[in-house]
């Protein structure tokens, strides 16, 4: 139950020890117990084990703060596709085909996927329950993939409350569009799977969306999952359609803001809703790939950053883009930094500061993460006390070597990406060795992901089928103000 980390780097992420050129790392019990150069043990008598961290940069494990993980299954298959695109293909003609053990292998292979890519935190946005089946499958592959997650149990009823108006309701058992319905449900699933937080799985609720449902459904919603003692993440004003310019504004209104709220996107905020959020302990995550690939607006760090305690990262949509948490940060931090710029471009000067910096755009995947997921008390930084959760990145490659020493954070956030990820700890469990997951079986995985994309597929009827002809009537899109 110990582990010795000798003569790594660290970005630590920790207010008060910064980067540390040298250092080693101690780990007891699935705790970080010391962090200093040479630390002193008896090599020969020590009852662990003892990591060799020359070359490697030892940083906090990353948080993705919103991850749509069922959705493993059909990796790519919206690289090309914008949020109509989307709306259609997944949310109102794919989603509805999941079985229970599609359910299992998206969120069991795509938290592997995170993992493997120095993710040891996600929040898993499931808003596609279908039924209990589904729910508790969901929740098992989290479970059986080892890594520490918030599970936010999605409240909408998929076949009655769609972003069309195209979908019946179910004709067995209780009517799944009734709250008290999908109440029991929530319920089951908290009691069953997260009735200690001693553990890695935390619970949460997604209420519905704004723009499907009313403002009474959705305040209920947000009262049970307080009640039953829940976070609450919530997509917000992601729609670039002008009567929906008010999520925030919405929730306000019906006192529905506290720290226990983590909004997604708010790319579209007016800026009298970017100051509601002023001290109301809410916090958002940015989705930079999805949002600027699917029409949902420029990434919203400098707002978030000014307005709550400091912006998260999200993958977002698997089935459009890829899981590097490392590529993801810098593309972010660039696009940020153009941001920033912009006004001097305007005026033809050229910029003469950096606004931005690698430390803030690895703030925002590691300390920020754990704080919007409710767990910054635990880990987030190389903090002594806190839980281990510690990635190791190699930096001894040829697309690495004579990477600058001096900041290890520079070094992670401008070189790296998730092909040099060689060493994971989760709560002190190593979980990746060599660049290989270790606590799984690797080949049985990918079968099982397999499976369940060759049955998607066929379900669809092929990949040109994705958006089925004539596309689905969306009004959201058709009577845009």
């Amino acid at each position: 139950m110990r582990t010795l980390i000798r003569n790594v780097a660290a970005a630590t992420v920790d207010p008060e020890l910064g980067d540390l050129a040298r250092t080693d790392i101690l780990i007891e019990d699935g705790v970080i117990r010391e962090i200093r150069p040479d630390i002193a043990v008896d090599d020969a008598s020590f009852d662990g084990e003892i990591v060799d961290g020359r070359d490697r940069i030892a940083i906090p494990g990353m948080v993705d703060t919103h991850r749509h993980t069922w959705q493993t299954a059909l990796r790519g298959i919206l690289a090309d596709g914008n949020i109509p695109d989307y709306l259609r293909g997944i949310r109102l003609h794919m989603a509805p085909l999941y079985r229970a053990e599609d359910m299992y292998a998206g969120n069991y292979v795509g938290a592997l996927d995170a993992l493997n890519s120095g993710i040891t935190t996600i929040v898993d946005y499931c808003h596609n329950i279908l039924d209990p089946d589904g729910a508790h499958a969901a929740v098992t592959g989290l479970r059986d993939a080892g890594i520490r997650a918030l599970y936010a149990h999605g409240l909408t009823p998929i076949t009655t409350n769609t972003w069309s108006q195209s979908r019946g309701g179910s004709a067995a058992g209780a009517d799944p569009a009734a709250l008290a319905t999908r109440a029991v449900l929530a319920r089951r699933i908290r009691e069953e799977y997260f009735s200690s937080d001693d553990q890695l799985l935390r619970f949460g609720i997604a209420p519905q969306e704004l723009a499907i449902a009313p403002v009474a459904d959705v305040a209920a919603e947000f009262r049970l999952a307080r009640e039953l003692g829940a976070r609450i993440t919530f997509h917000a004003n992601q729609v670039m359609v002008r009567q929906l310019f008010q999520d925030v504004e919405v929730l306000h209104a019906h006192g529905l803001l506290a720290d226990d709220l983590l909004l997604v996107h708010c790319t579209f905020n007016t800026p009298h809703e970017w100051d509601l959020l002023d001290d109301s302990g809410v916090t958002v995550s940015v989705c930079a790939e999805t949002e600027m690939q699917m029409g949902m607006g420029y990434p919203a760090i400098a707002e978030a950053t000014a307005h709550t305690a400091g912006p998260s990262l999200g993958i977002d949509c698997v089935s459009g883009n890829g899981g590097d948490m490392v590529s993801h940060s810098r593309l972010v931090l660039q696009a940020t930094r153009y941001r920033a710029d912009e006004p001097e471009y305007a005026a033809m000067r050229a910029p003469q500061t950096m606004a931005w910096t690698t430390k803030d755009a690895l703030r925002w995947a590691t300390l920020n993460g754990a704080r919007a997921a409710g767990v910054d008390h635990l880990v987030g930084s190389l903090t002594v006390g806190k839980r281990a959760d510690i990635v190791l990145v190699d930096m001894s490659g040829i697309s690495q070597v004579g990477w600058n020493r001096a900041d290890p954070t520079g070094a992670v956030v401008s070189q790296a990406h998730a092909g040099c990820i060689d060493t994971i700890f989760v709560d002190g469990r190593v979980v990746k060795r060599g660049g290989v997951l270790t606590h799984v079986d690797l080949p049985a995985a990918t079968a099982t992901l397999e499976r369940s994309h060759e049955y998607l597929y066929d379900r669809m009827g092929g990949a040109g089928q994705f958006i089925p002809q004539p596309p689905i009537d969306i009004p959201l899109y058709r009577e845009r103000a």
